[in-house]
């Protein structure tokens, strides 16, 4: 294993992530309130794209996924798909809770 120094770049990556960290809950409940299901569904979308962008970063630097290379541009579109979906899905689900009226259990 080598000594040699990090890059400037990693710093900058990691103070961002703090600052992101610091602010980013923040910023939410000023705007929106404890209260908001927007408030949980963004905090937990927001942490998991920079999370999930972090991952991804990782993965393509190091070469472990080329997207040149074989199948490995399907699973990398996978990967995407899959946060977009996911991510789509619950905030259809979020806008459902919200606005579809319950009348609870007939007895």
């Amino acid at each position: 294993m080598s000594n040699k120094p990090l890059s400037p770049k990693f710093w900058a990556l990691v103070a961002g992530v703090i600052a992101i960290c610091y602010f980013y809950p923040r910023l939410l409940v000023g705007l929106l309130g404890k209260e908001n299901p927007w408030t949980s569904y963004l905090y937990m979308y927001g942490f998991g794209l920079l999370t999930f962008g972090i991952g991804m970063l990782v993965i393509l630097k190091s070469g472990a996924l080329k997207p040149s290379r074989g199948n490995e541009r399907f699973w990398m579109n996978l990967l995407l798909g899959g946060f977009v979906f996911f991510s789509t899905l619950h905030g259809l689900w979020v806008i459902l809770a919200i606005n579809v009226p319950f009348k609870g259990v007939v007895e």
